[in-house]
């Protein structure tokens, strides 16, 4: 059996279909809200573990107010706790910000439970006592439904890219005229845009500028 490495034209090697790449989740934000600390705990240490960026509070006011101060891509919500309900968490939270996805998180999982928190604007929910997979699942399921996830530099630089043309051509805008405003050359704008070329930070500031957005919105939730 010739066990040789493949490699393409230039002499690099080809992965095989049985190698898997570990996705990227370092850029994601979740929040735990959760009146047990252990909770918050396992559940946080869970996700850190599994490569997200985890804050937690024991009070849904507190949580409410975190919200209110920084942007995060996920939240995971008990239903019963003492100083708030659950639903009433996730409406706050969609009334402060309608991008942030909920997960609730149950003891007493019923169909009323459930079709009340989807209605509140959760996007799914968990029972406890939690299964790992379950429970990752959910946040796995929640995060590529919004496009989070990535398994390398070349996805992000195509999602970049497909991100530039949908703004350009949502404008009526050619690449010509793309590149007049930004002194970028058409074949360096068609590179981005194609996701062959990392467009550097510069570049990026002058696109995004060109095609009415702040670079901030261009790249929001990658």
């Amino acid at each position: 059996m010739d066990t040789t490495a493949q490699t393409d034209t230039n002499g690099a090697p080809i992965p095989s279909a049985k190698m898997s790449v570990k996705p990227i989740r370092k850029h994601i934000k979740v929040l735990i809200v959760d009146d047990e600390p252990e909770v918050c705990r396992t559940v946080g240490l869970l996700l850190e573990h599994s490569g997200y960026q985890v804050v937690t509070s024991c009070n849904p006011s507190e949580g409410i107010q975190l919200v209110s101060q920084e942007s995060f891509h996920l939240a995971m919500i008990d239903l019963k706790m003492p100083d708030m309900d659950g639903i009433d968490v996730i409406e706050q939270f969609k009334r402060i910000d309608e991008r942030i996805n909920c997960i609730m998180m149950t003891a007493y999982p019923d169909l009323e439970t459930a079709t009340a928190a989807m209605r509140a604007g959760a996007r799914d929910y968990v029972t406890k006592p939690f299964k790992q997979d379950e429970l990752l699942g959910a946040v796995d399921r929640a995060c590529r439904a919004m496009g989070l996830v990535y398994t390398n530099e070349t996805e992000l630089n195509s999602q970049i890219g497909q991100r530039i043309r949908e703004a350009r051509l949502n404008r009526n805008m050619t690449l010509r005229q793309l590149s007049e405003l930004t002194e970028l050359t058409t074949s360096q704008l068609s590179q981005v845009e194609l996701g062959k070329n990392a467009a550097s930070i510069w570049a990026l500031a002058r696109i995004s500028s060109a095609l009415g957005y702040q670079l901030s919105v261009l790249l929001r939730g990658l």
